[in-house]
C-alpha cells in the first residue's frame, strides 16, 4: 500500500512539472495536439501506479518524451506558420456580410442555432446585425458587427 501512495505522488509531481512545462494553465487554452498529450500522459501515468511489476522508471520515461515532444512542437508551430496551420488548423468563417456560408457550416458540422447562441451571447439580436462569425483554431467563435455599428455593451 505505501509502494502505490508514493509512486502516486512521484507521478503527480512528474505530470504537473511536465505540464508546467508545456505552459498550459487551464484544459480551455489546450490545442489539439496537447489535448492528445494530456490523454497520453495520464493513461501512461496510471499504469505503474497500479501495477507493481512496471517499474516507475518504465512510466517516468515516456511522460518525459511526450512532455519534450509537446514543447518541440509548440517551439515548431511558433516559428513555422505552415507547420501550426497543418496541426492547429486556420480560422474559417461561418457569417459573411450577415449571411451564412453553407459550406463552411457543413465542413465544420456547426448548426445555424449554435453560430445564432453566440451572437445573442455576443449582445447582437440576430444574423443580420453582424458583419462576419469566424470559428477560429481554438474552438471559440469570433462576432464582428457590421462597419458603422458598436459592438454592443455586454452586462456583467
Amino acid at each position: 500500500m505505501t509502494a502505490i501512495l508514493v509512486r502516486t505522488v512521484l507521478a503527480y509531481l512528474i505530470l504537473l512539472a511536465i505540464v508546467r512545462l508545456m505552459g498550459k494553465r487551464q484544459i480551455g487554452e489546450l490545442q489539439m495536439t496537447e489535448f492528445i498529450s494530456a490523454i497520453l500522459l495520464s493513461e501512461i501515468a496510471s499504469l505503474p501506479l497500479t501495477d507493481r511489476d512496471i517499474p516507475l522508471l518504465y512510466g517516468i520515461l515516456p511522460l518525459c518524451v511526450i512532455g519534450s515532444f509537446e514543447v518541440i512542437l509548440a517551439l515548431l508551430c511558433r516559428r513555422f506558420a505552415p507547420f501550426r496551420h497543418f496541426l492547429e488548423g486556420k480560422p474559417i468563417e461561418l457569417v459573411k456580410n450577415g449571411k451564412y456560408l453553407e459550406q463552411n457550416l457543413t465542413k465544420t458540422r456547426i448548426s445555424r442555432e449554435e453560430i445564432d447562441a453566440e451572437i445573442r451571447i455576443n449582445g447582437f439580436g440576430s444574423v443580420k446585425e453582424v458583419d462576419t462569425v469566424t470559428l477560429e483554431p481554438t474552438g471559440k467563435m469570433s462576432v464582428l458587427p457590421k462597419s458603422g455599428e458598436s459592438q454592443p455593451q455586454q452586462s456583467a
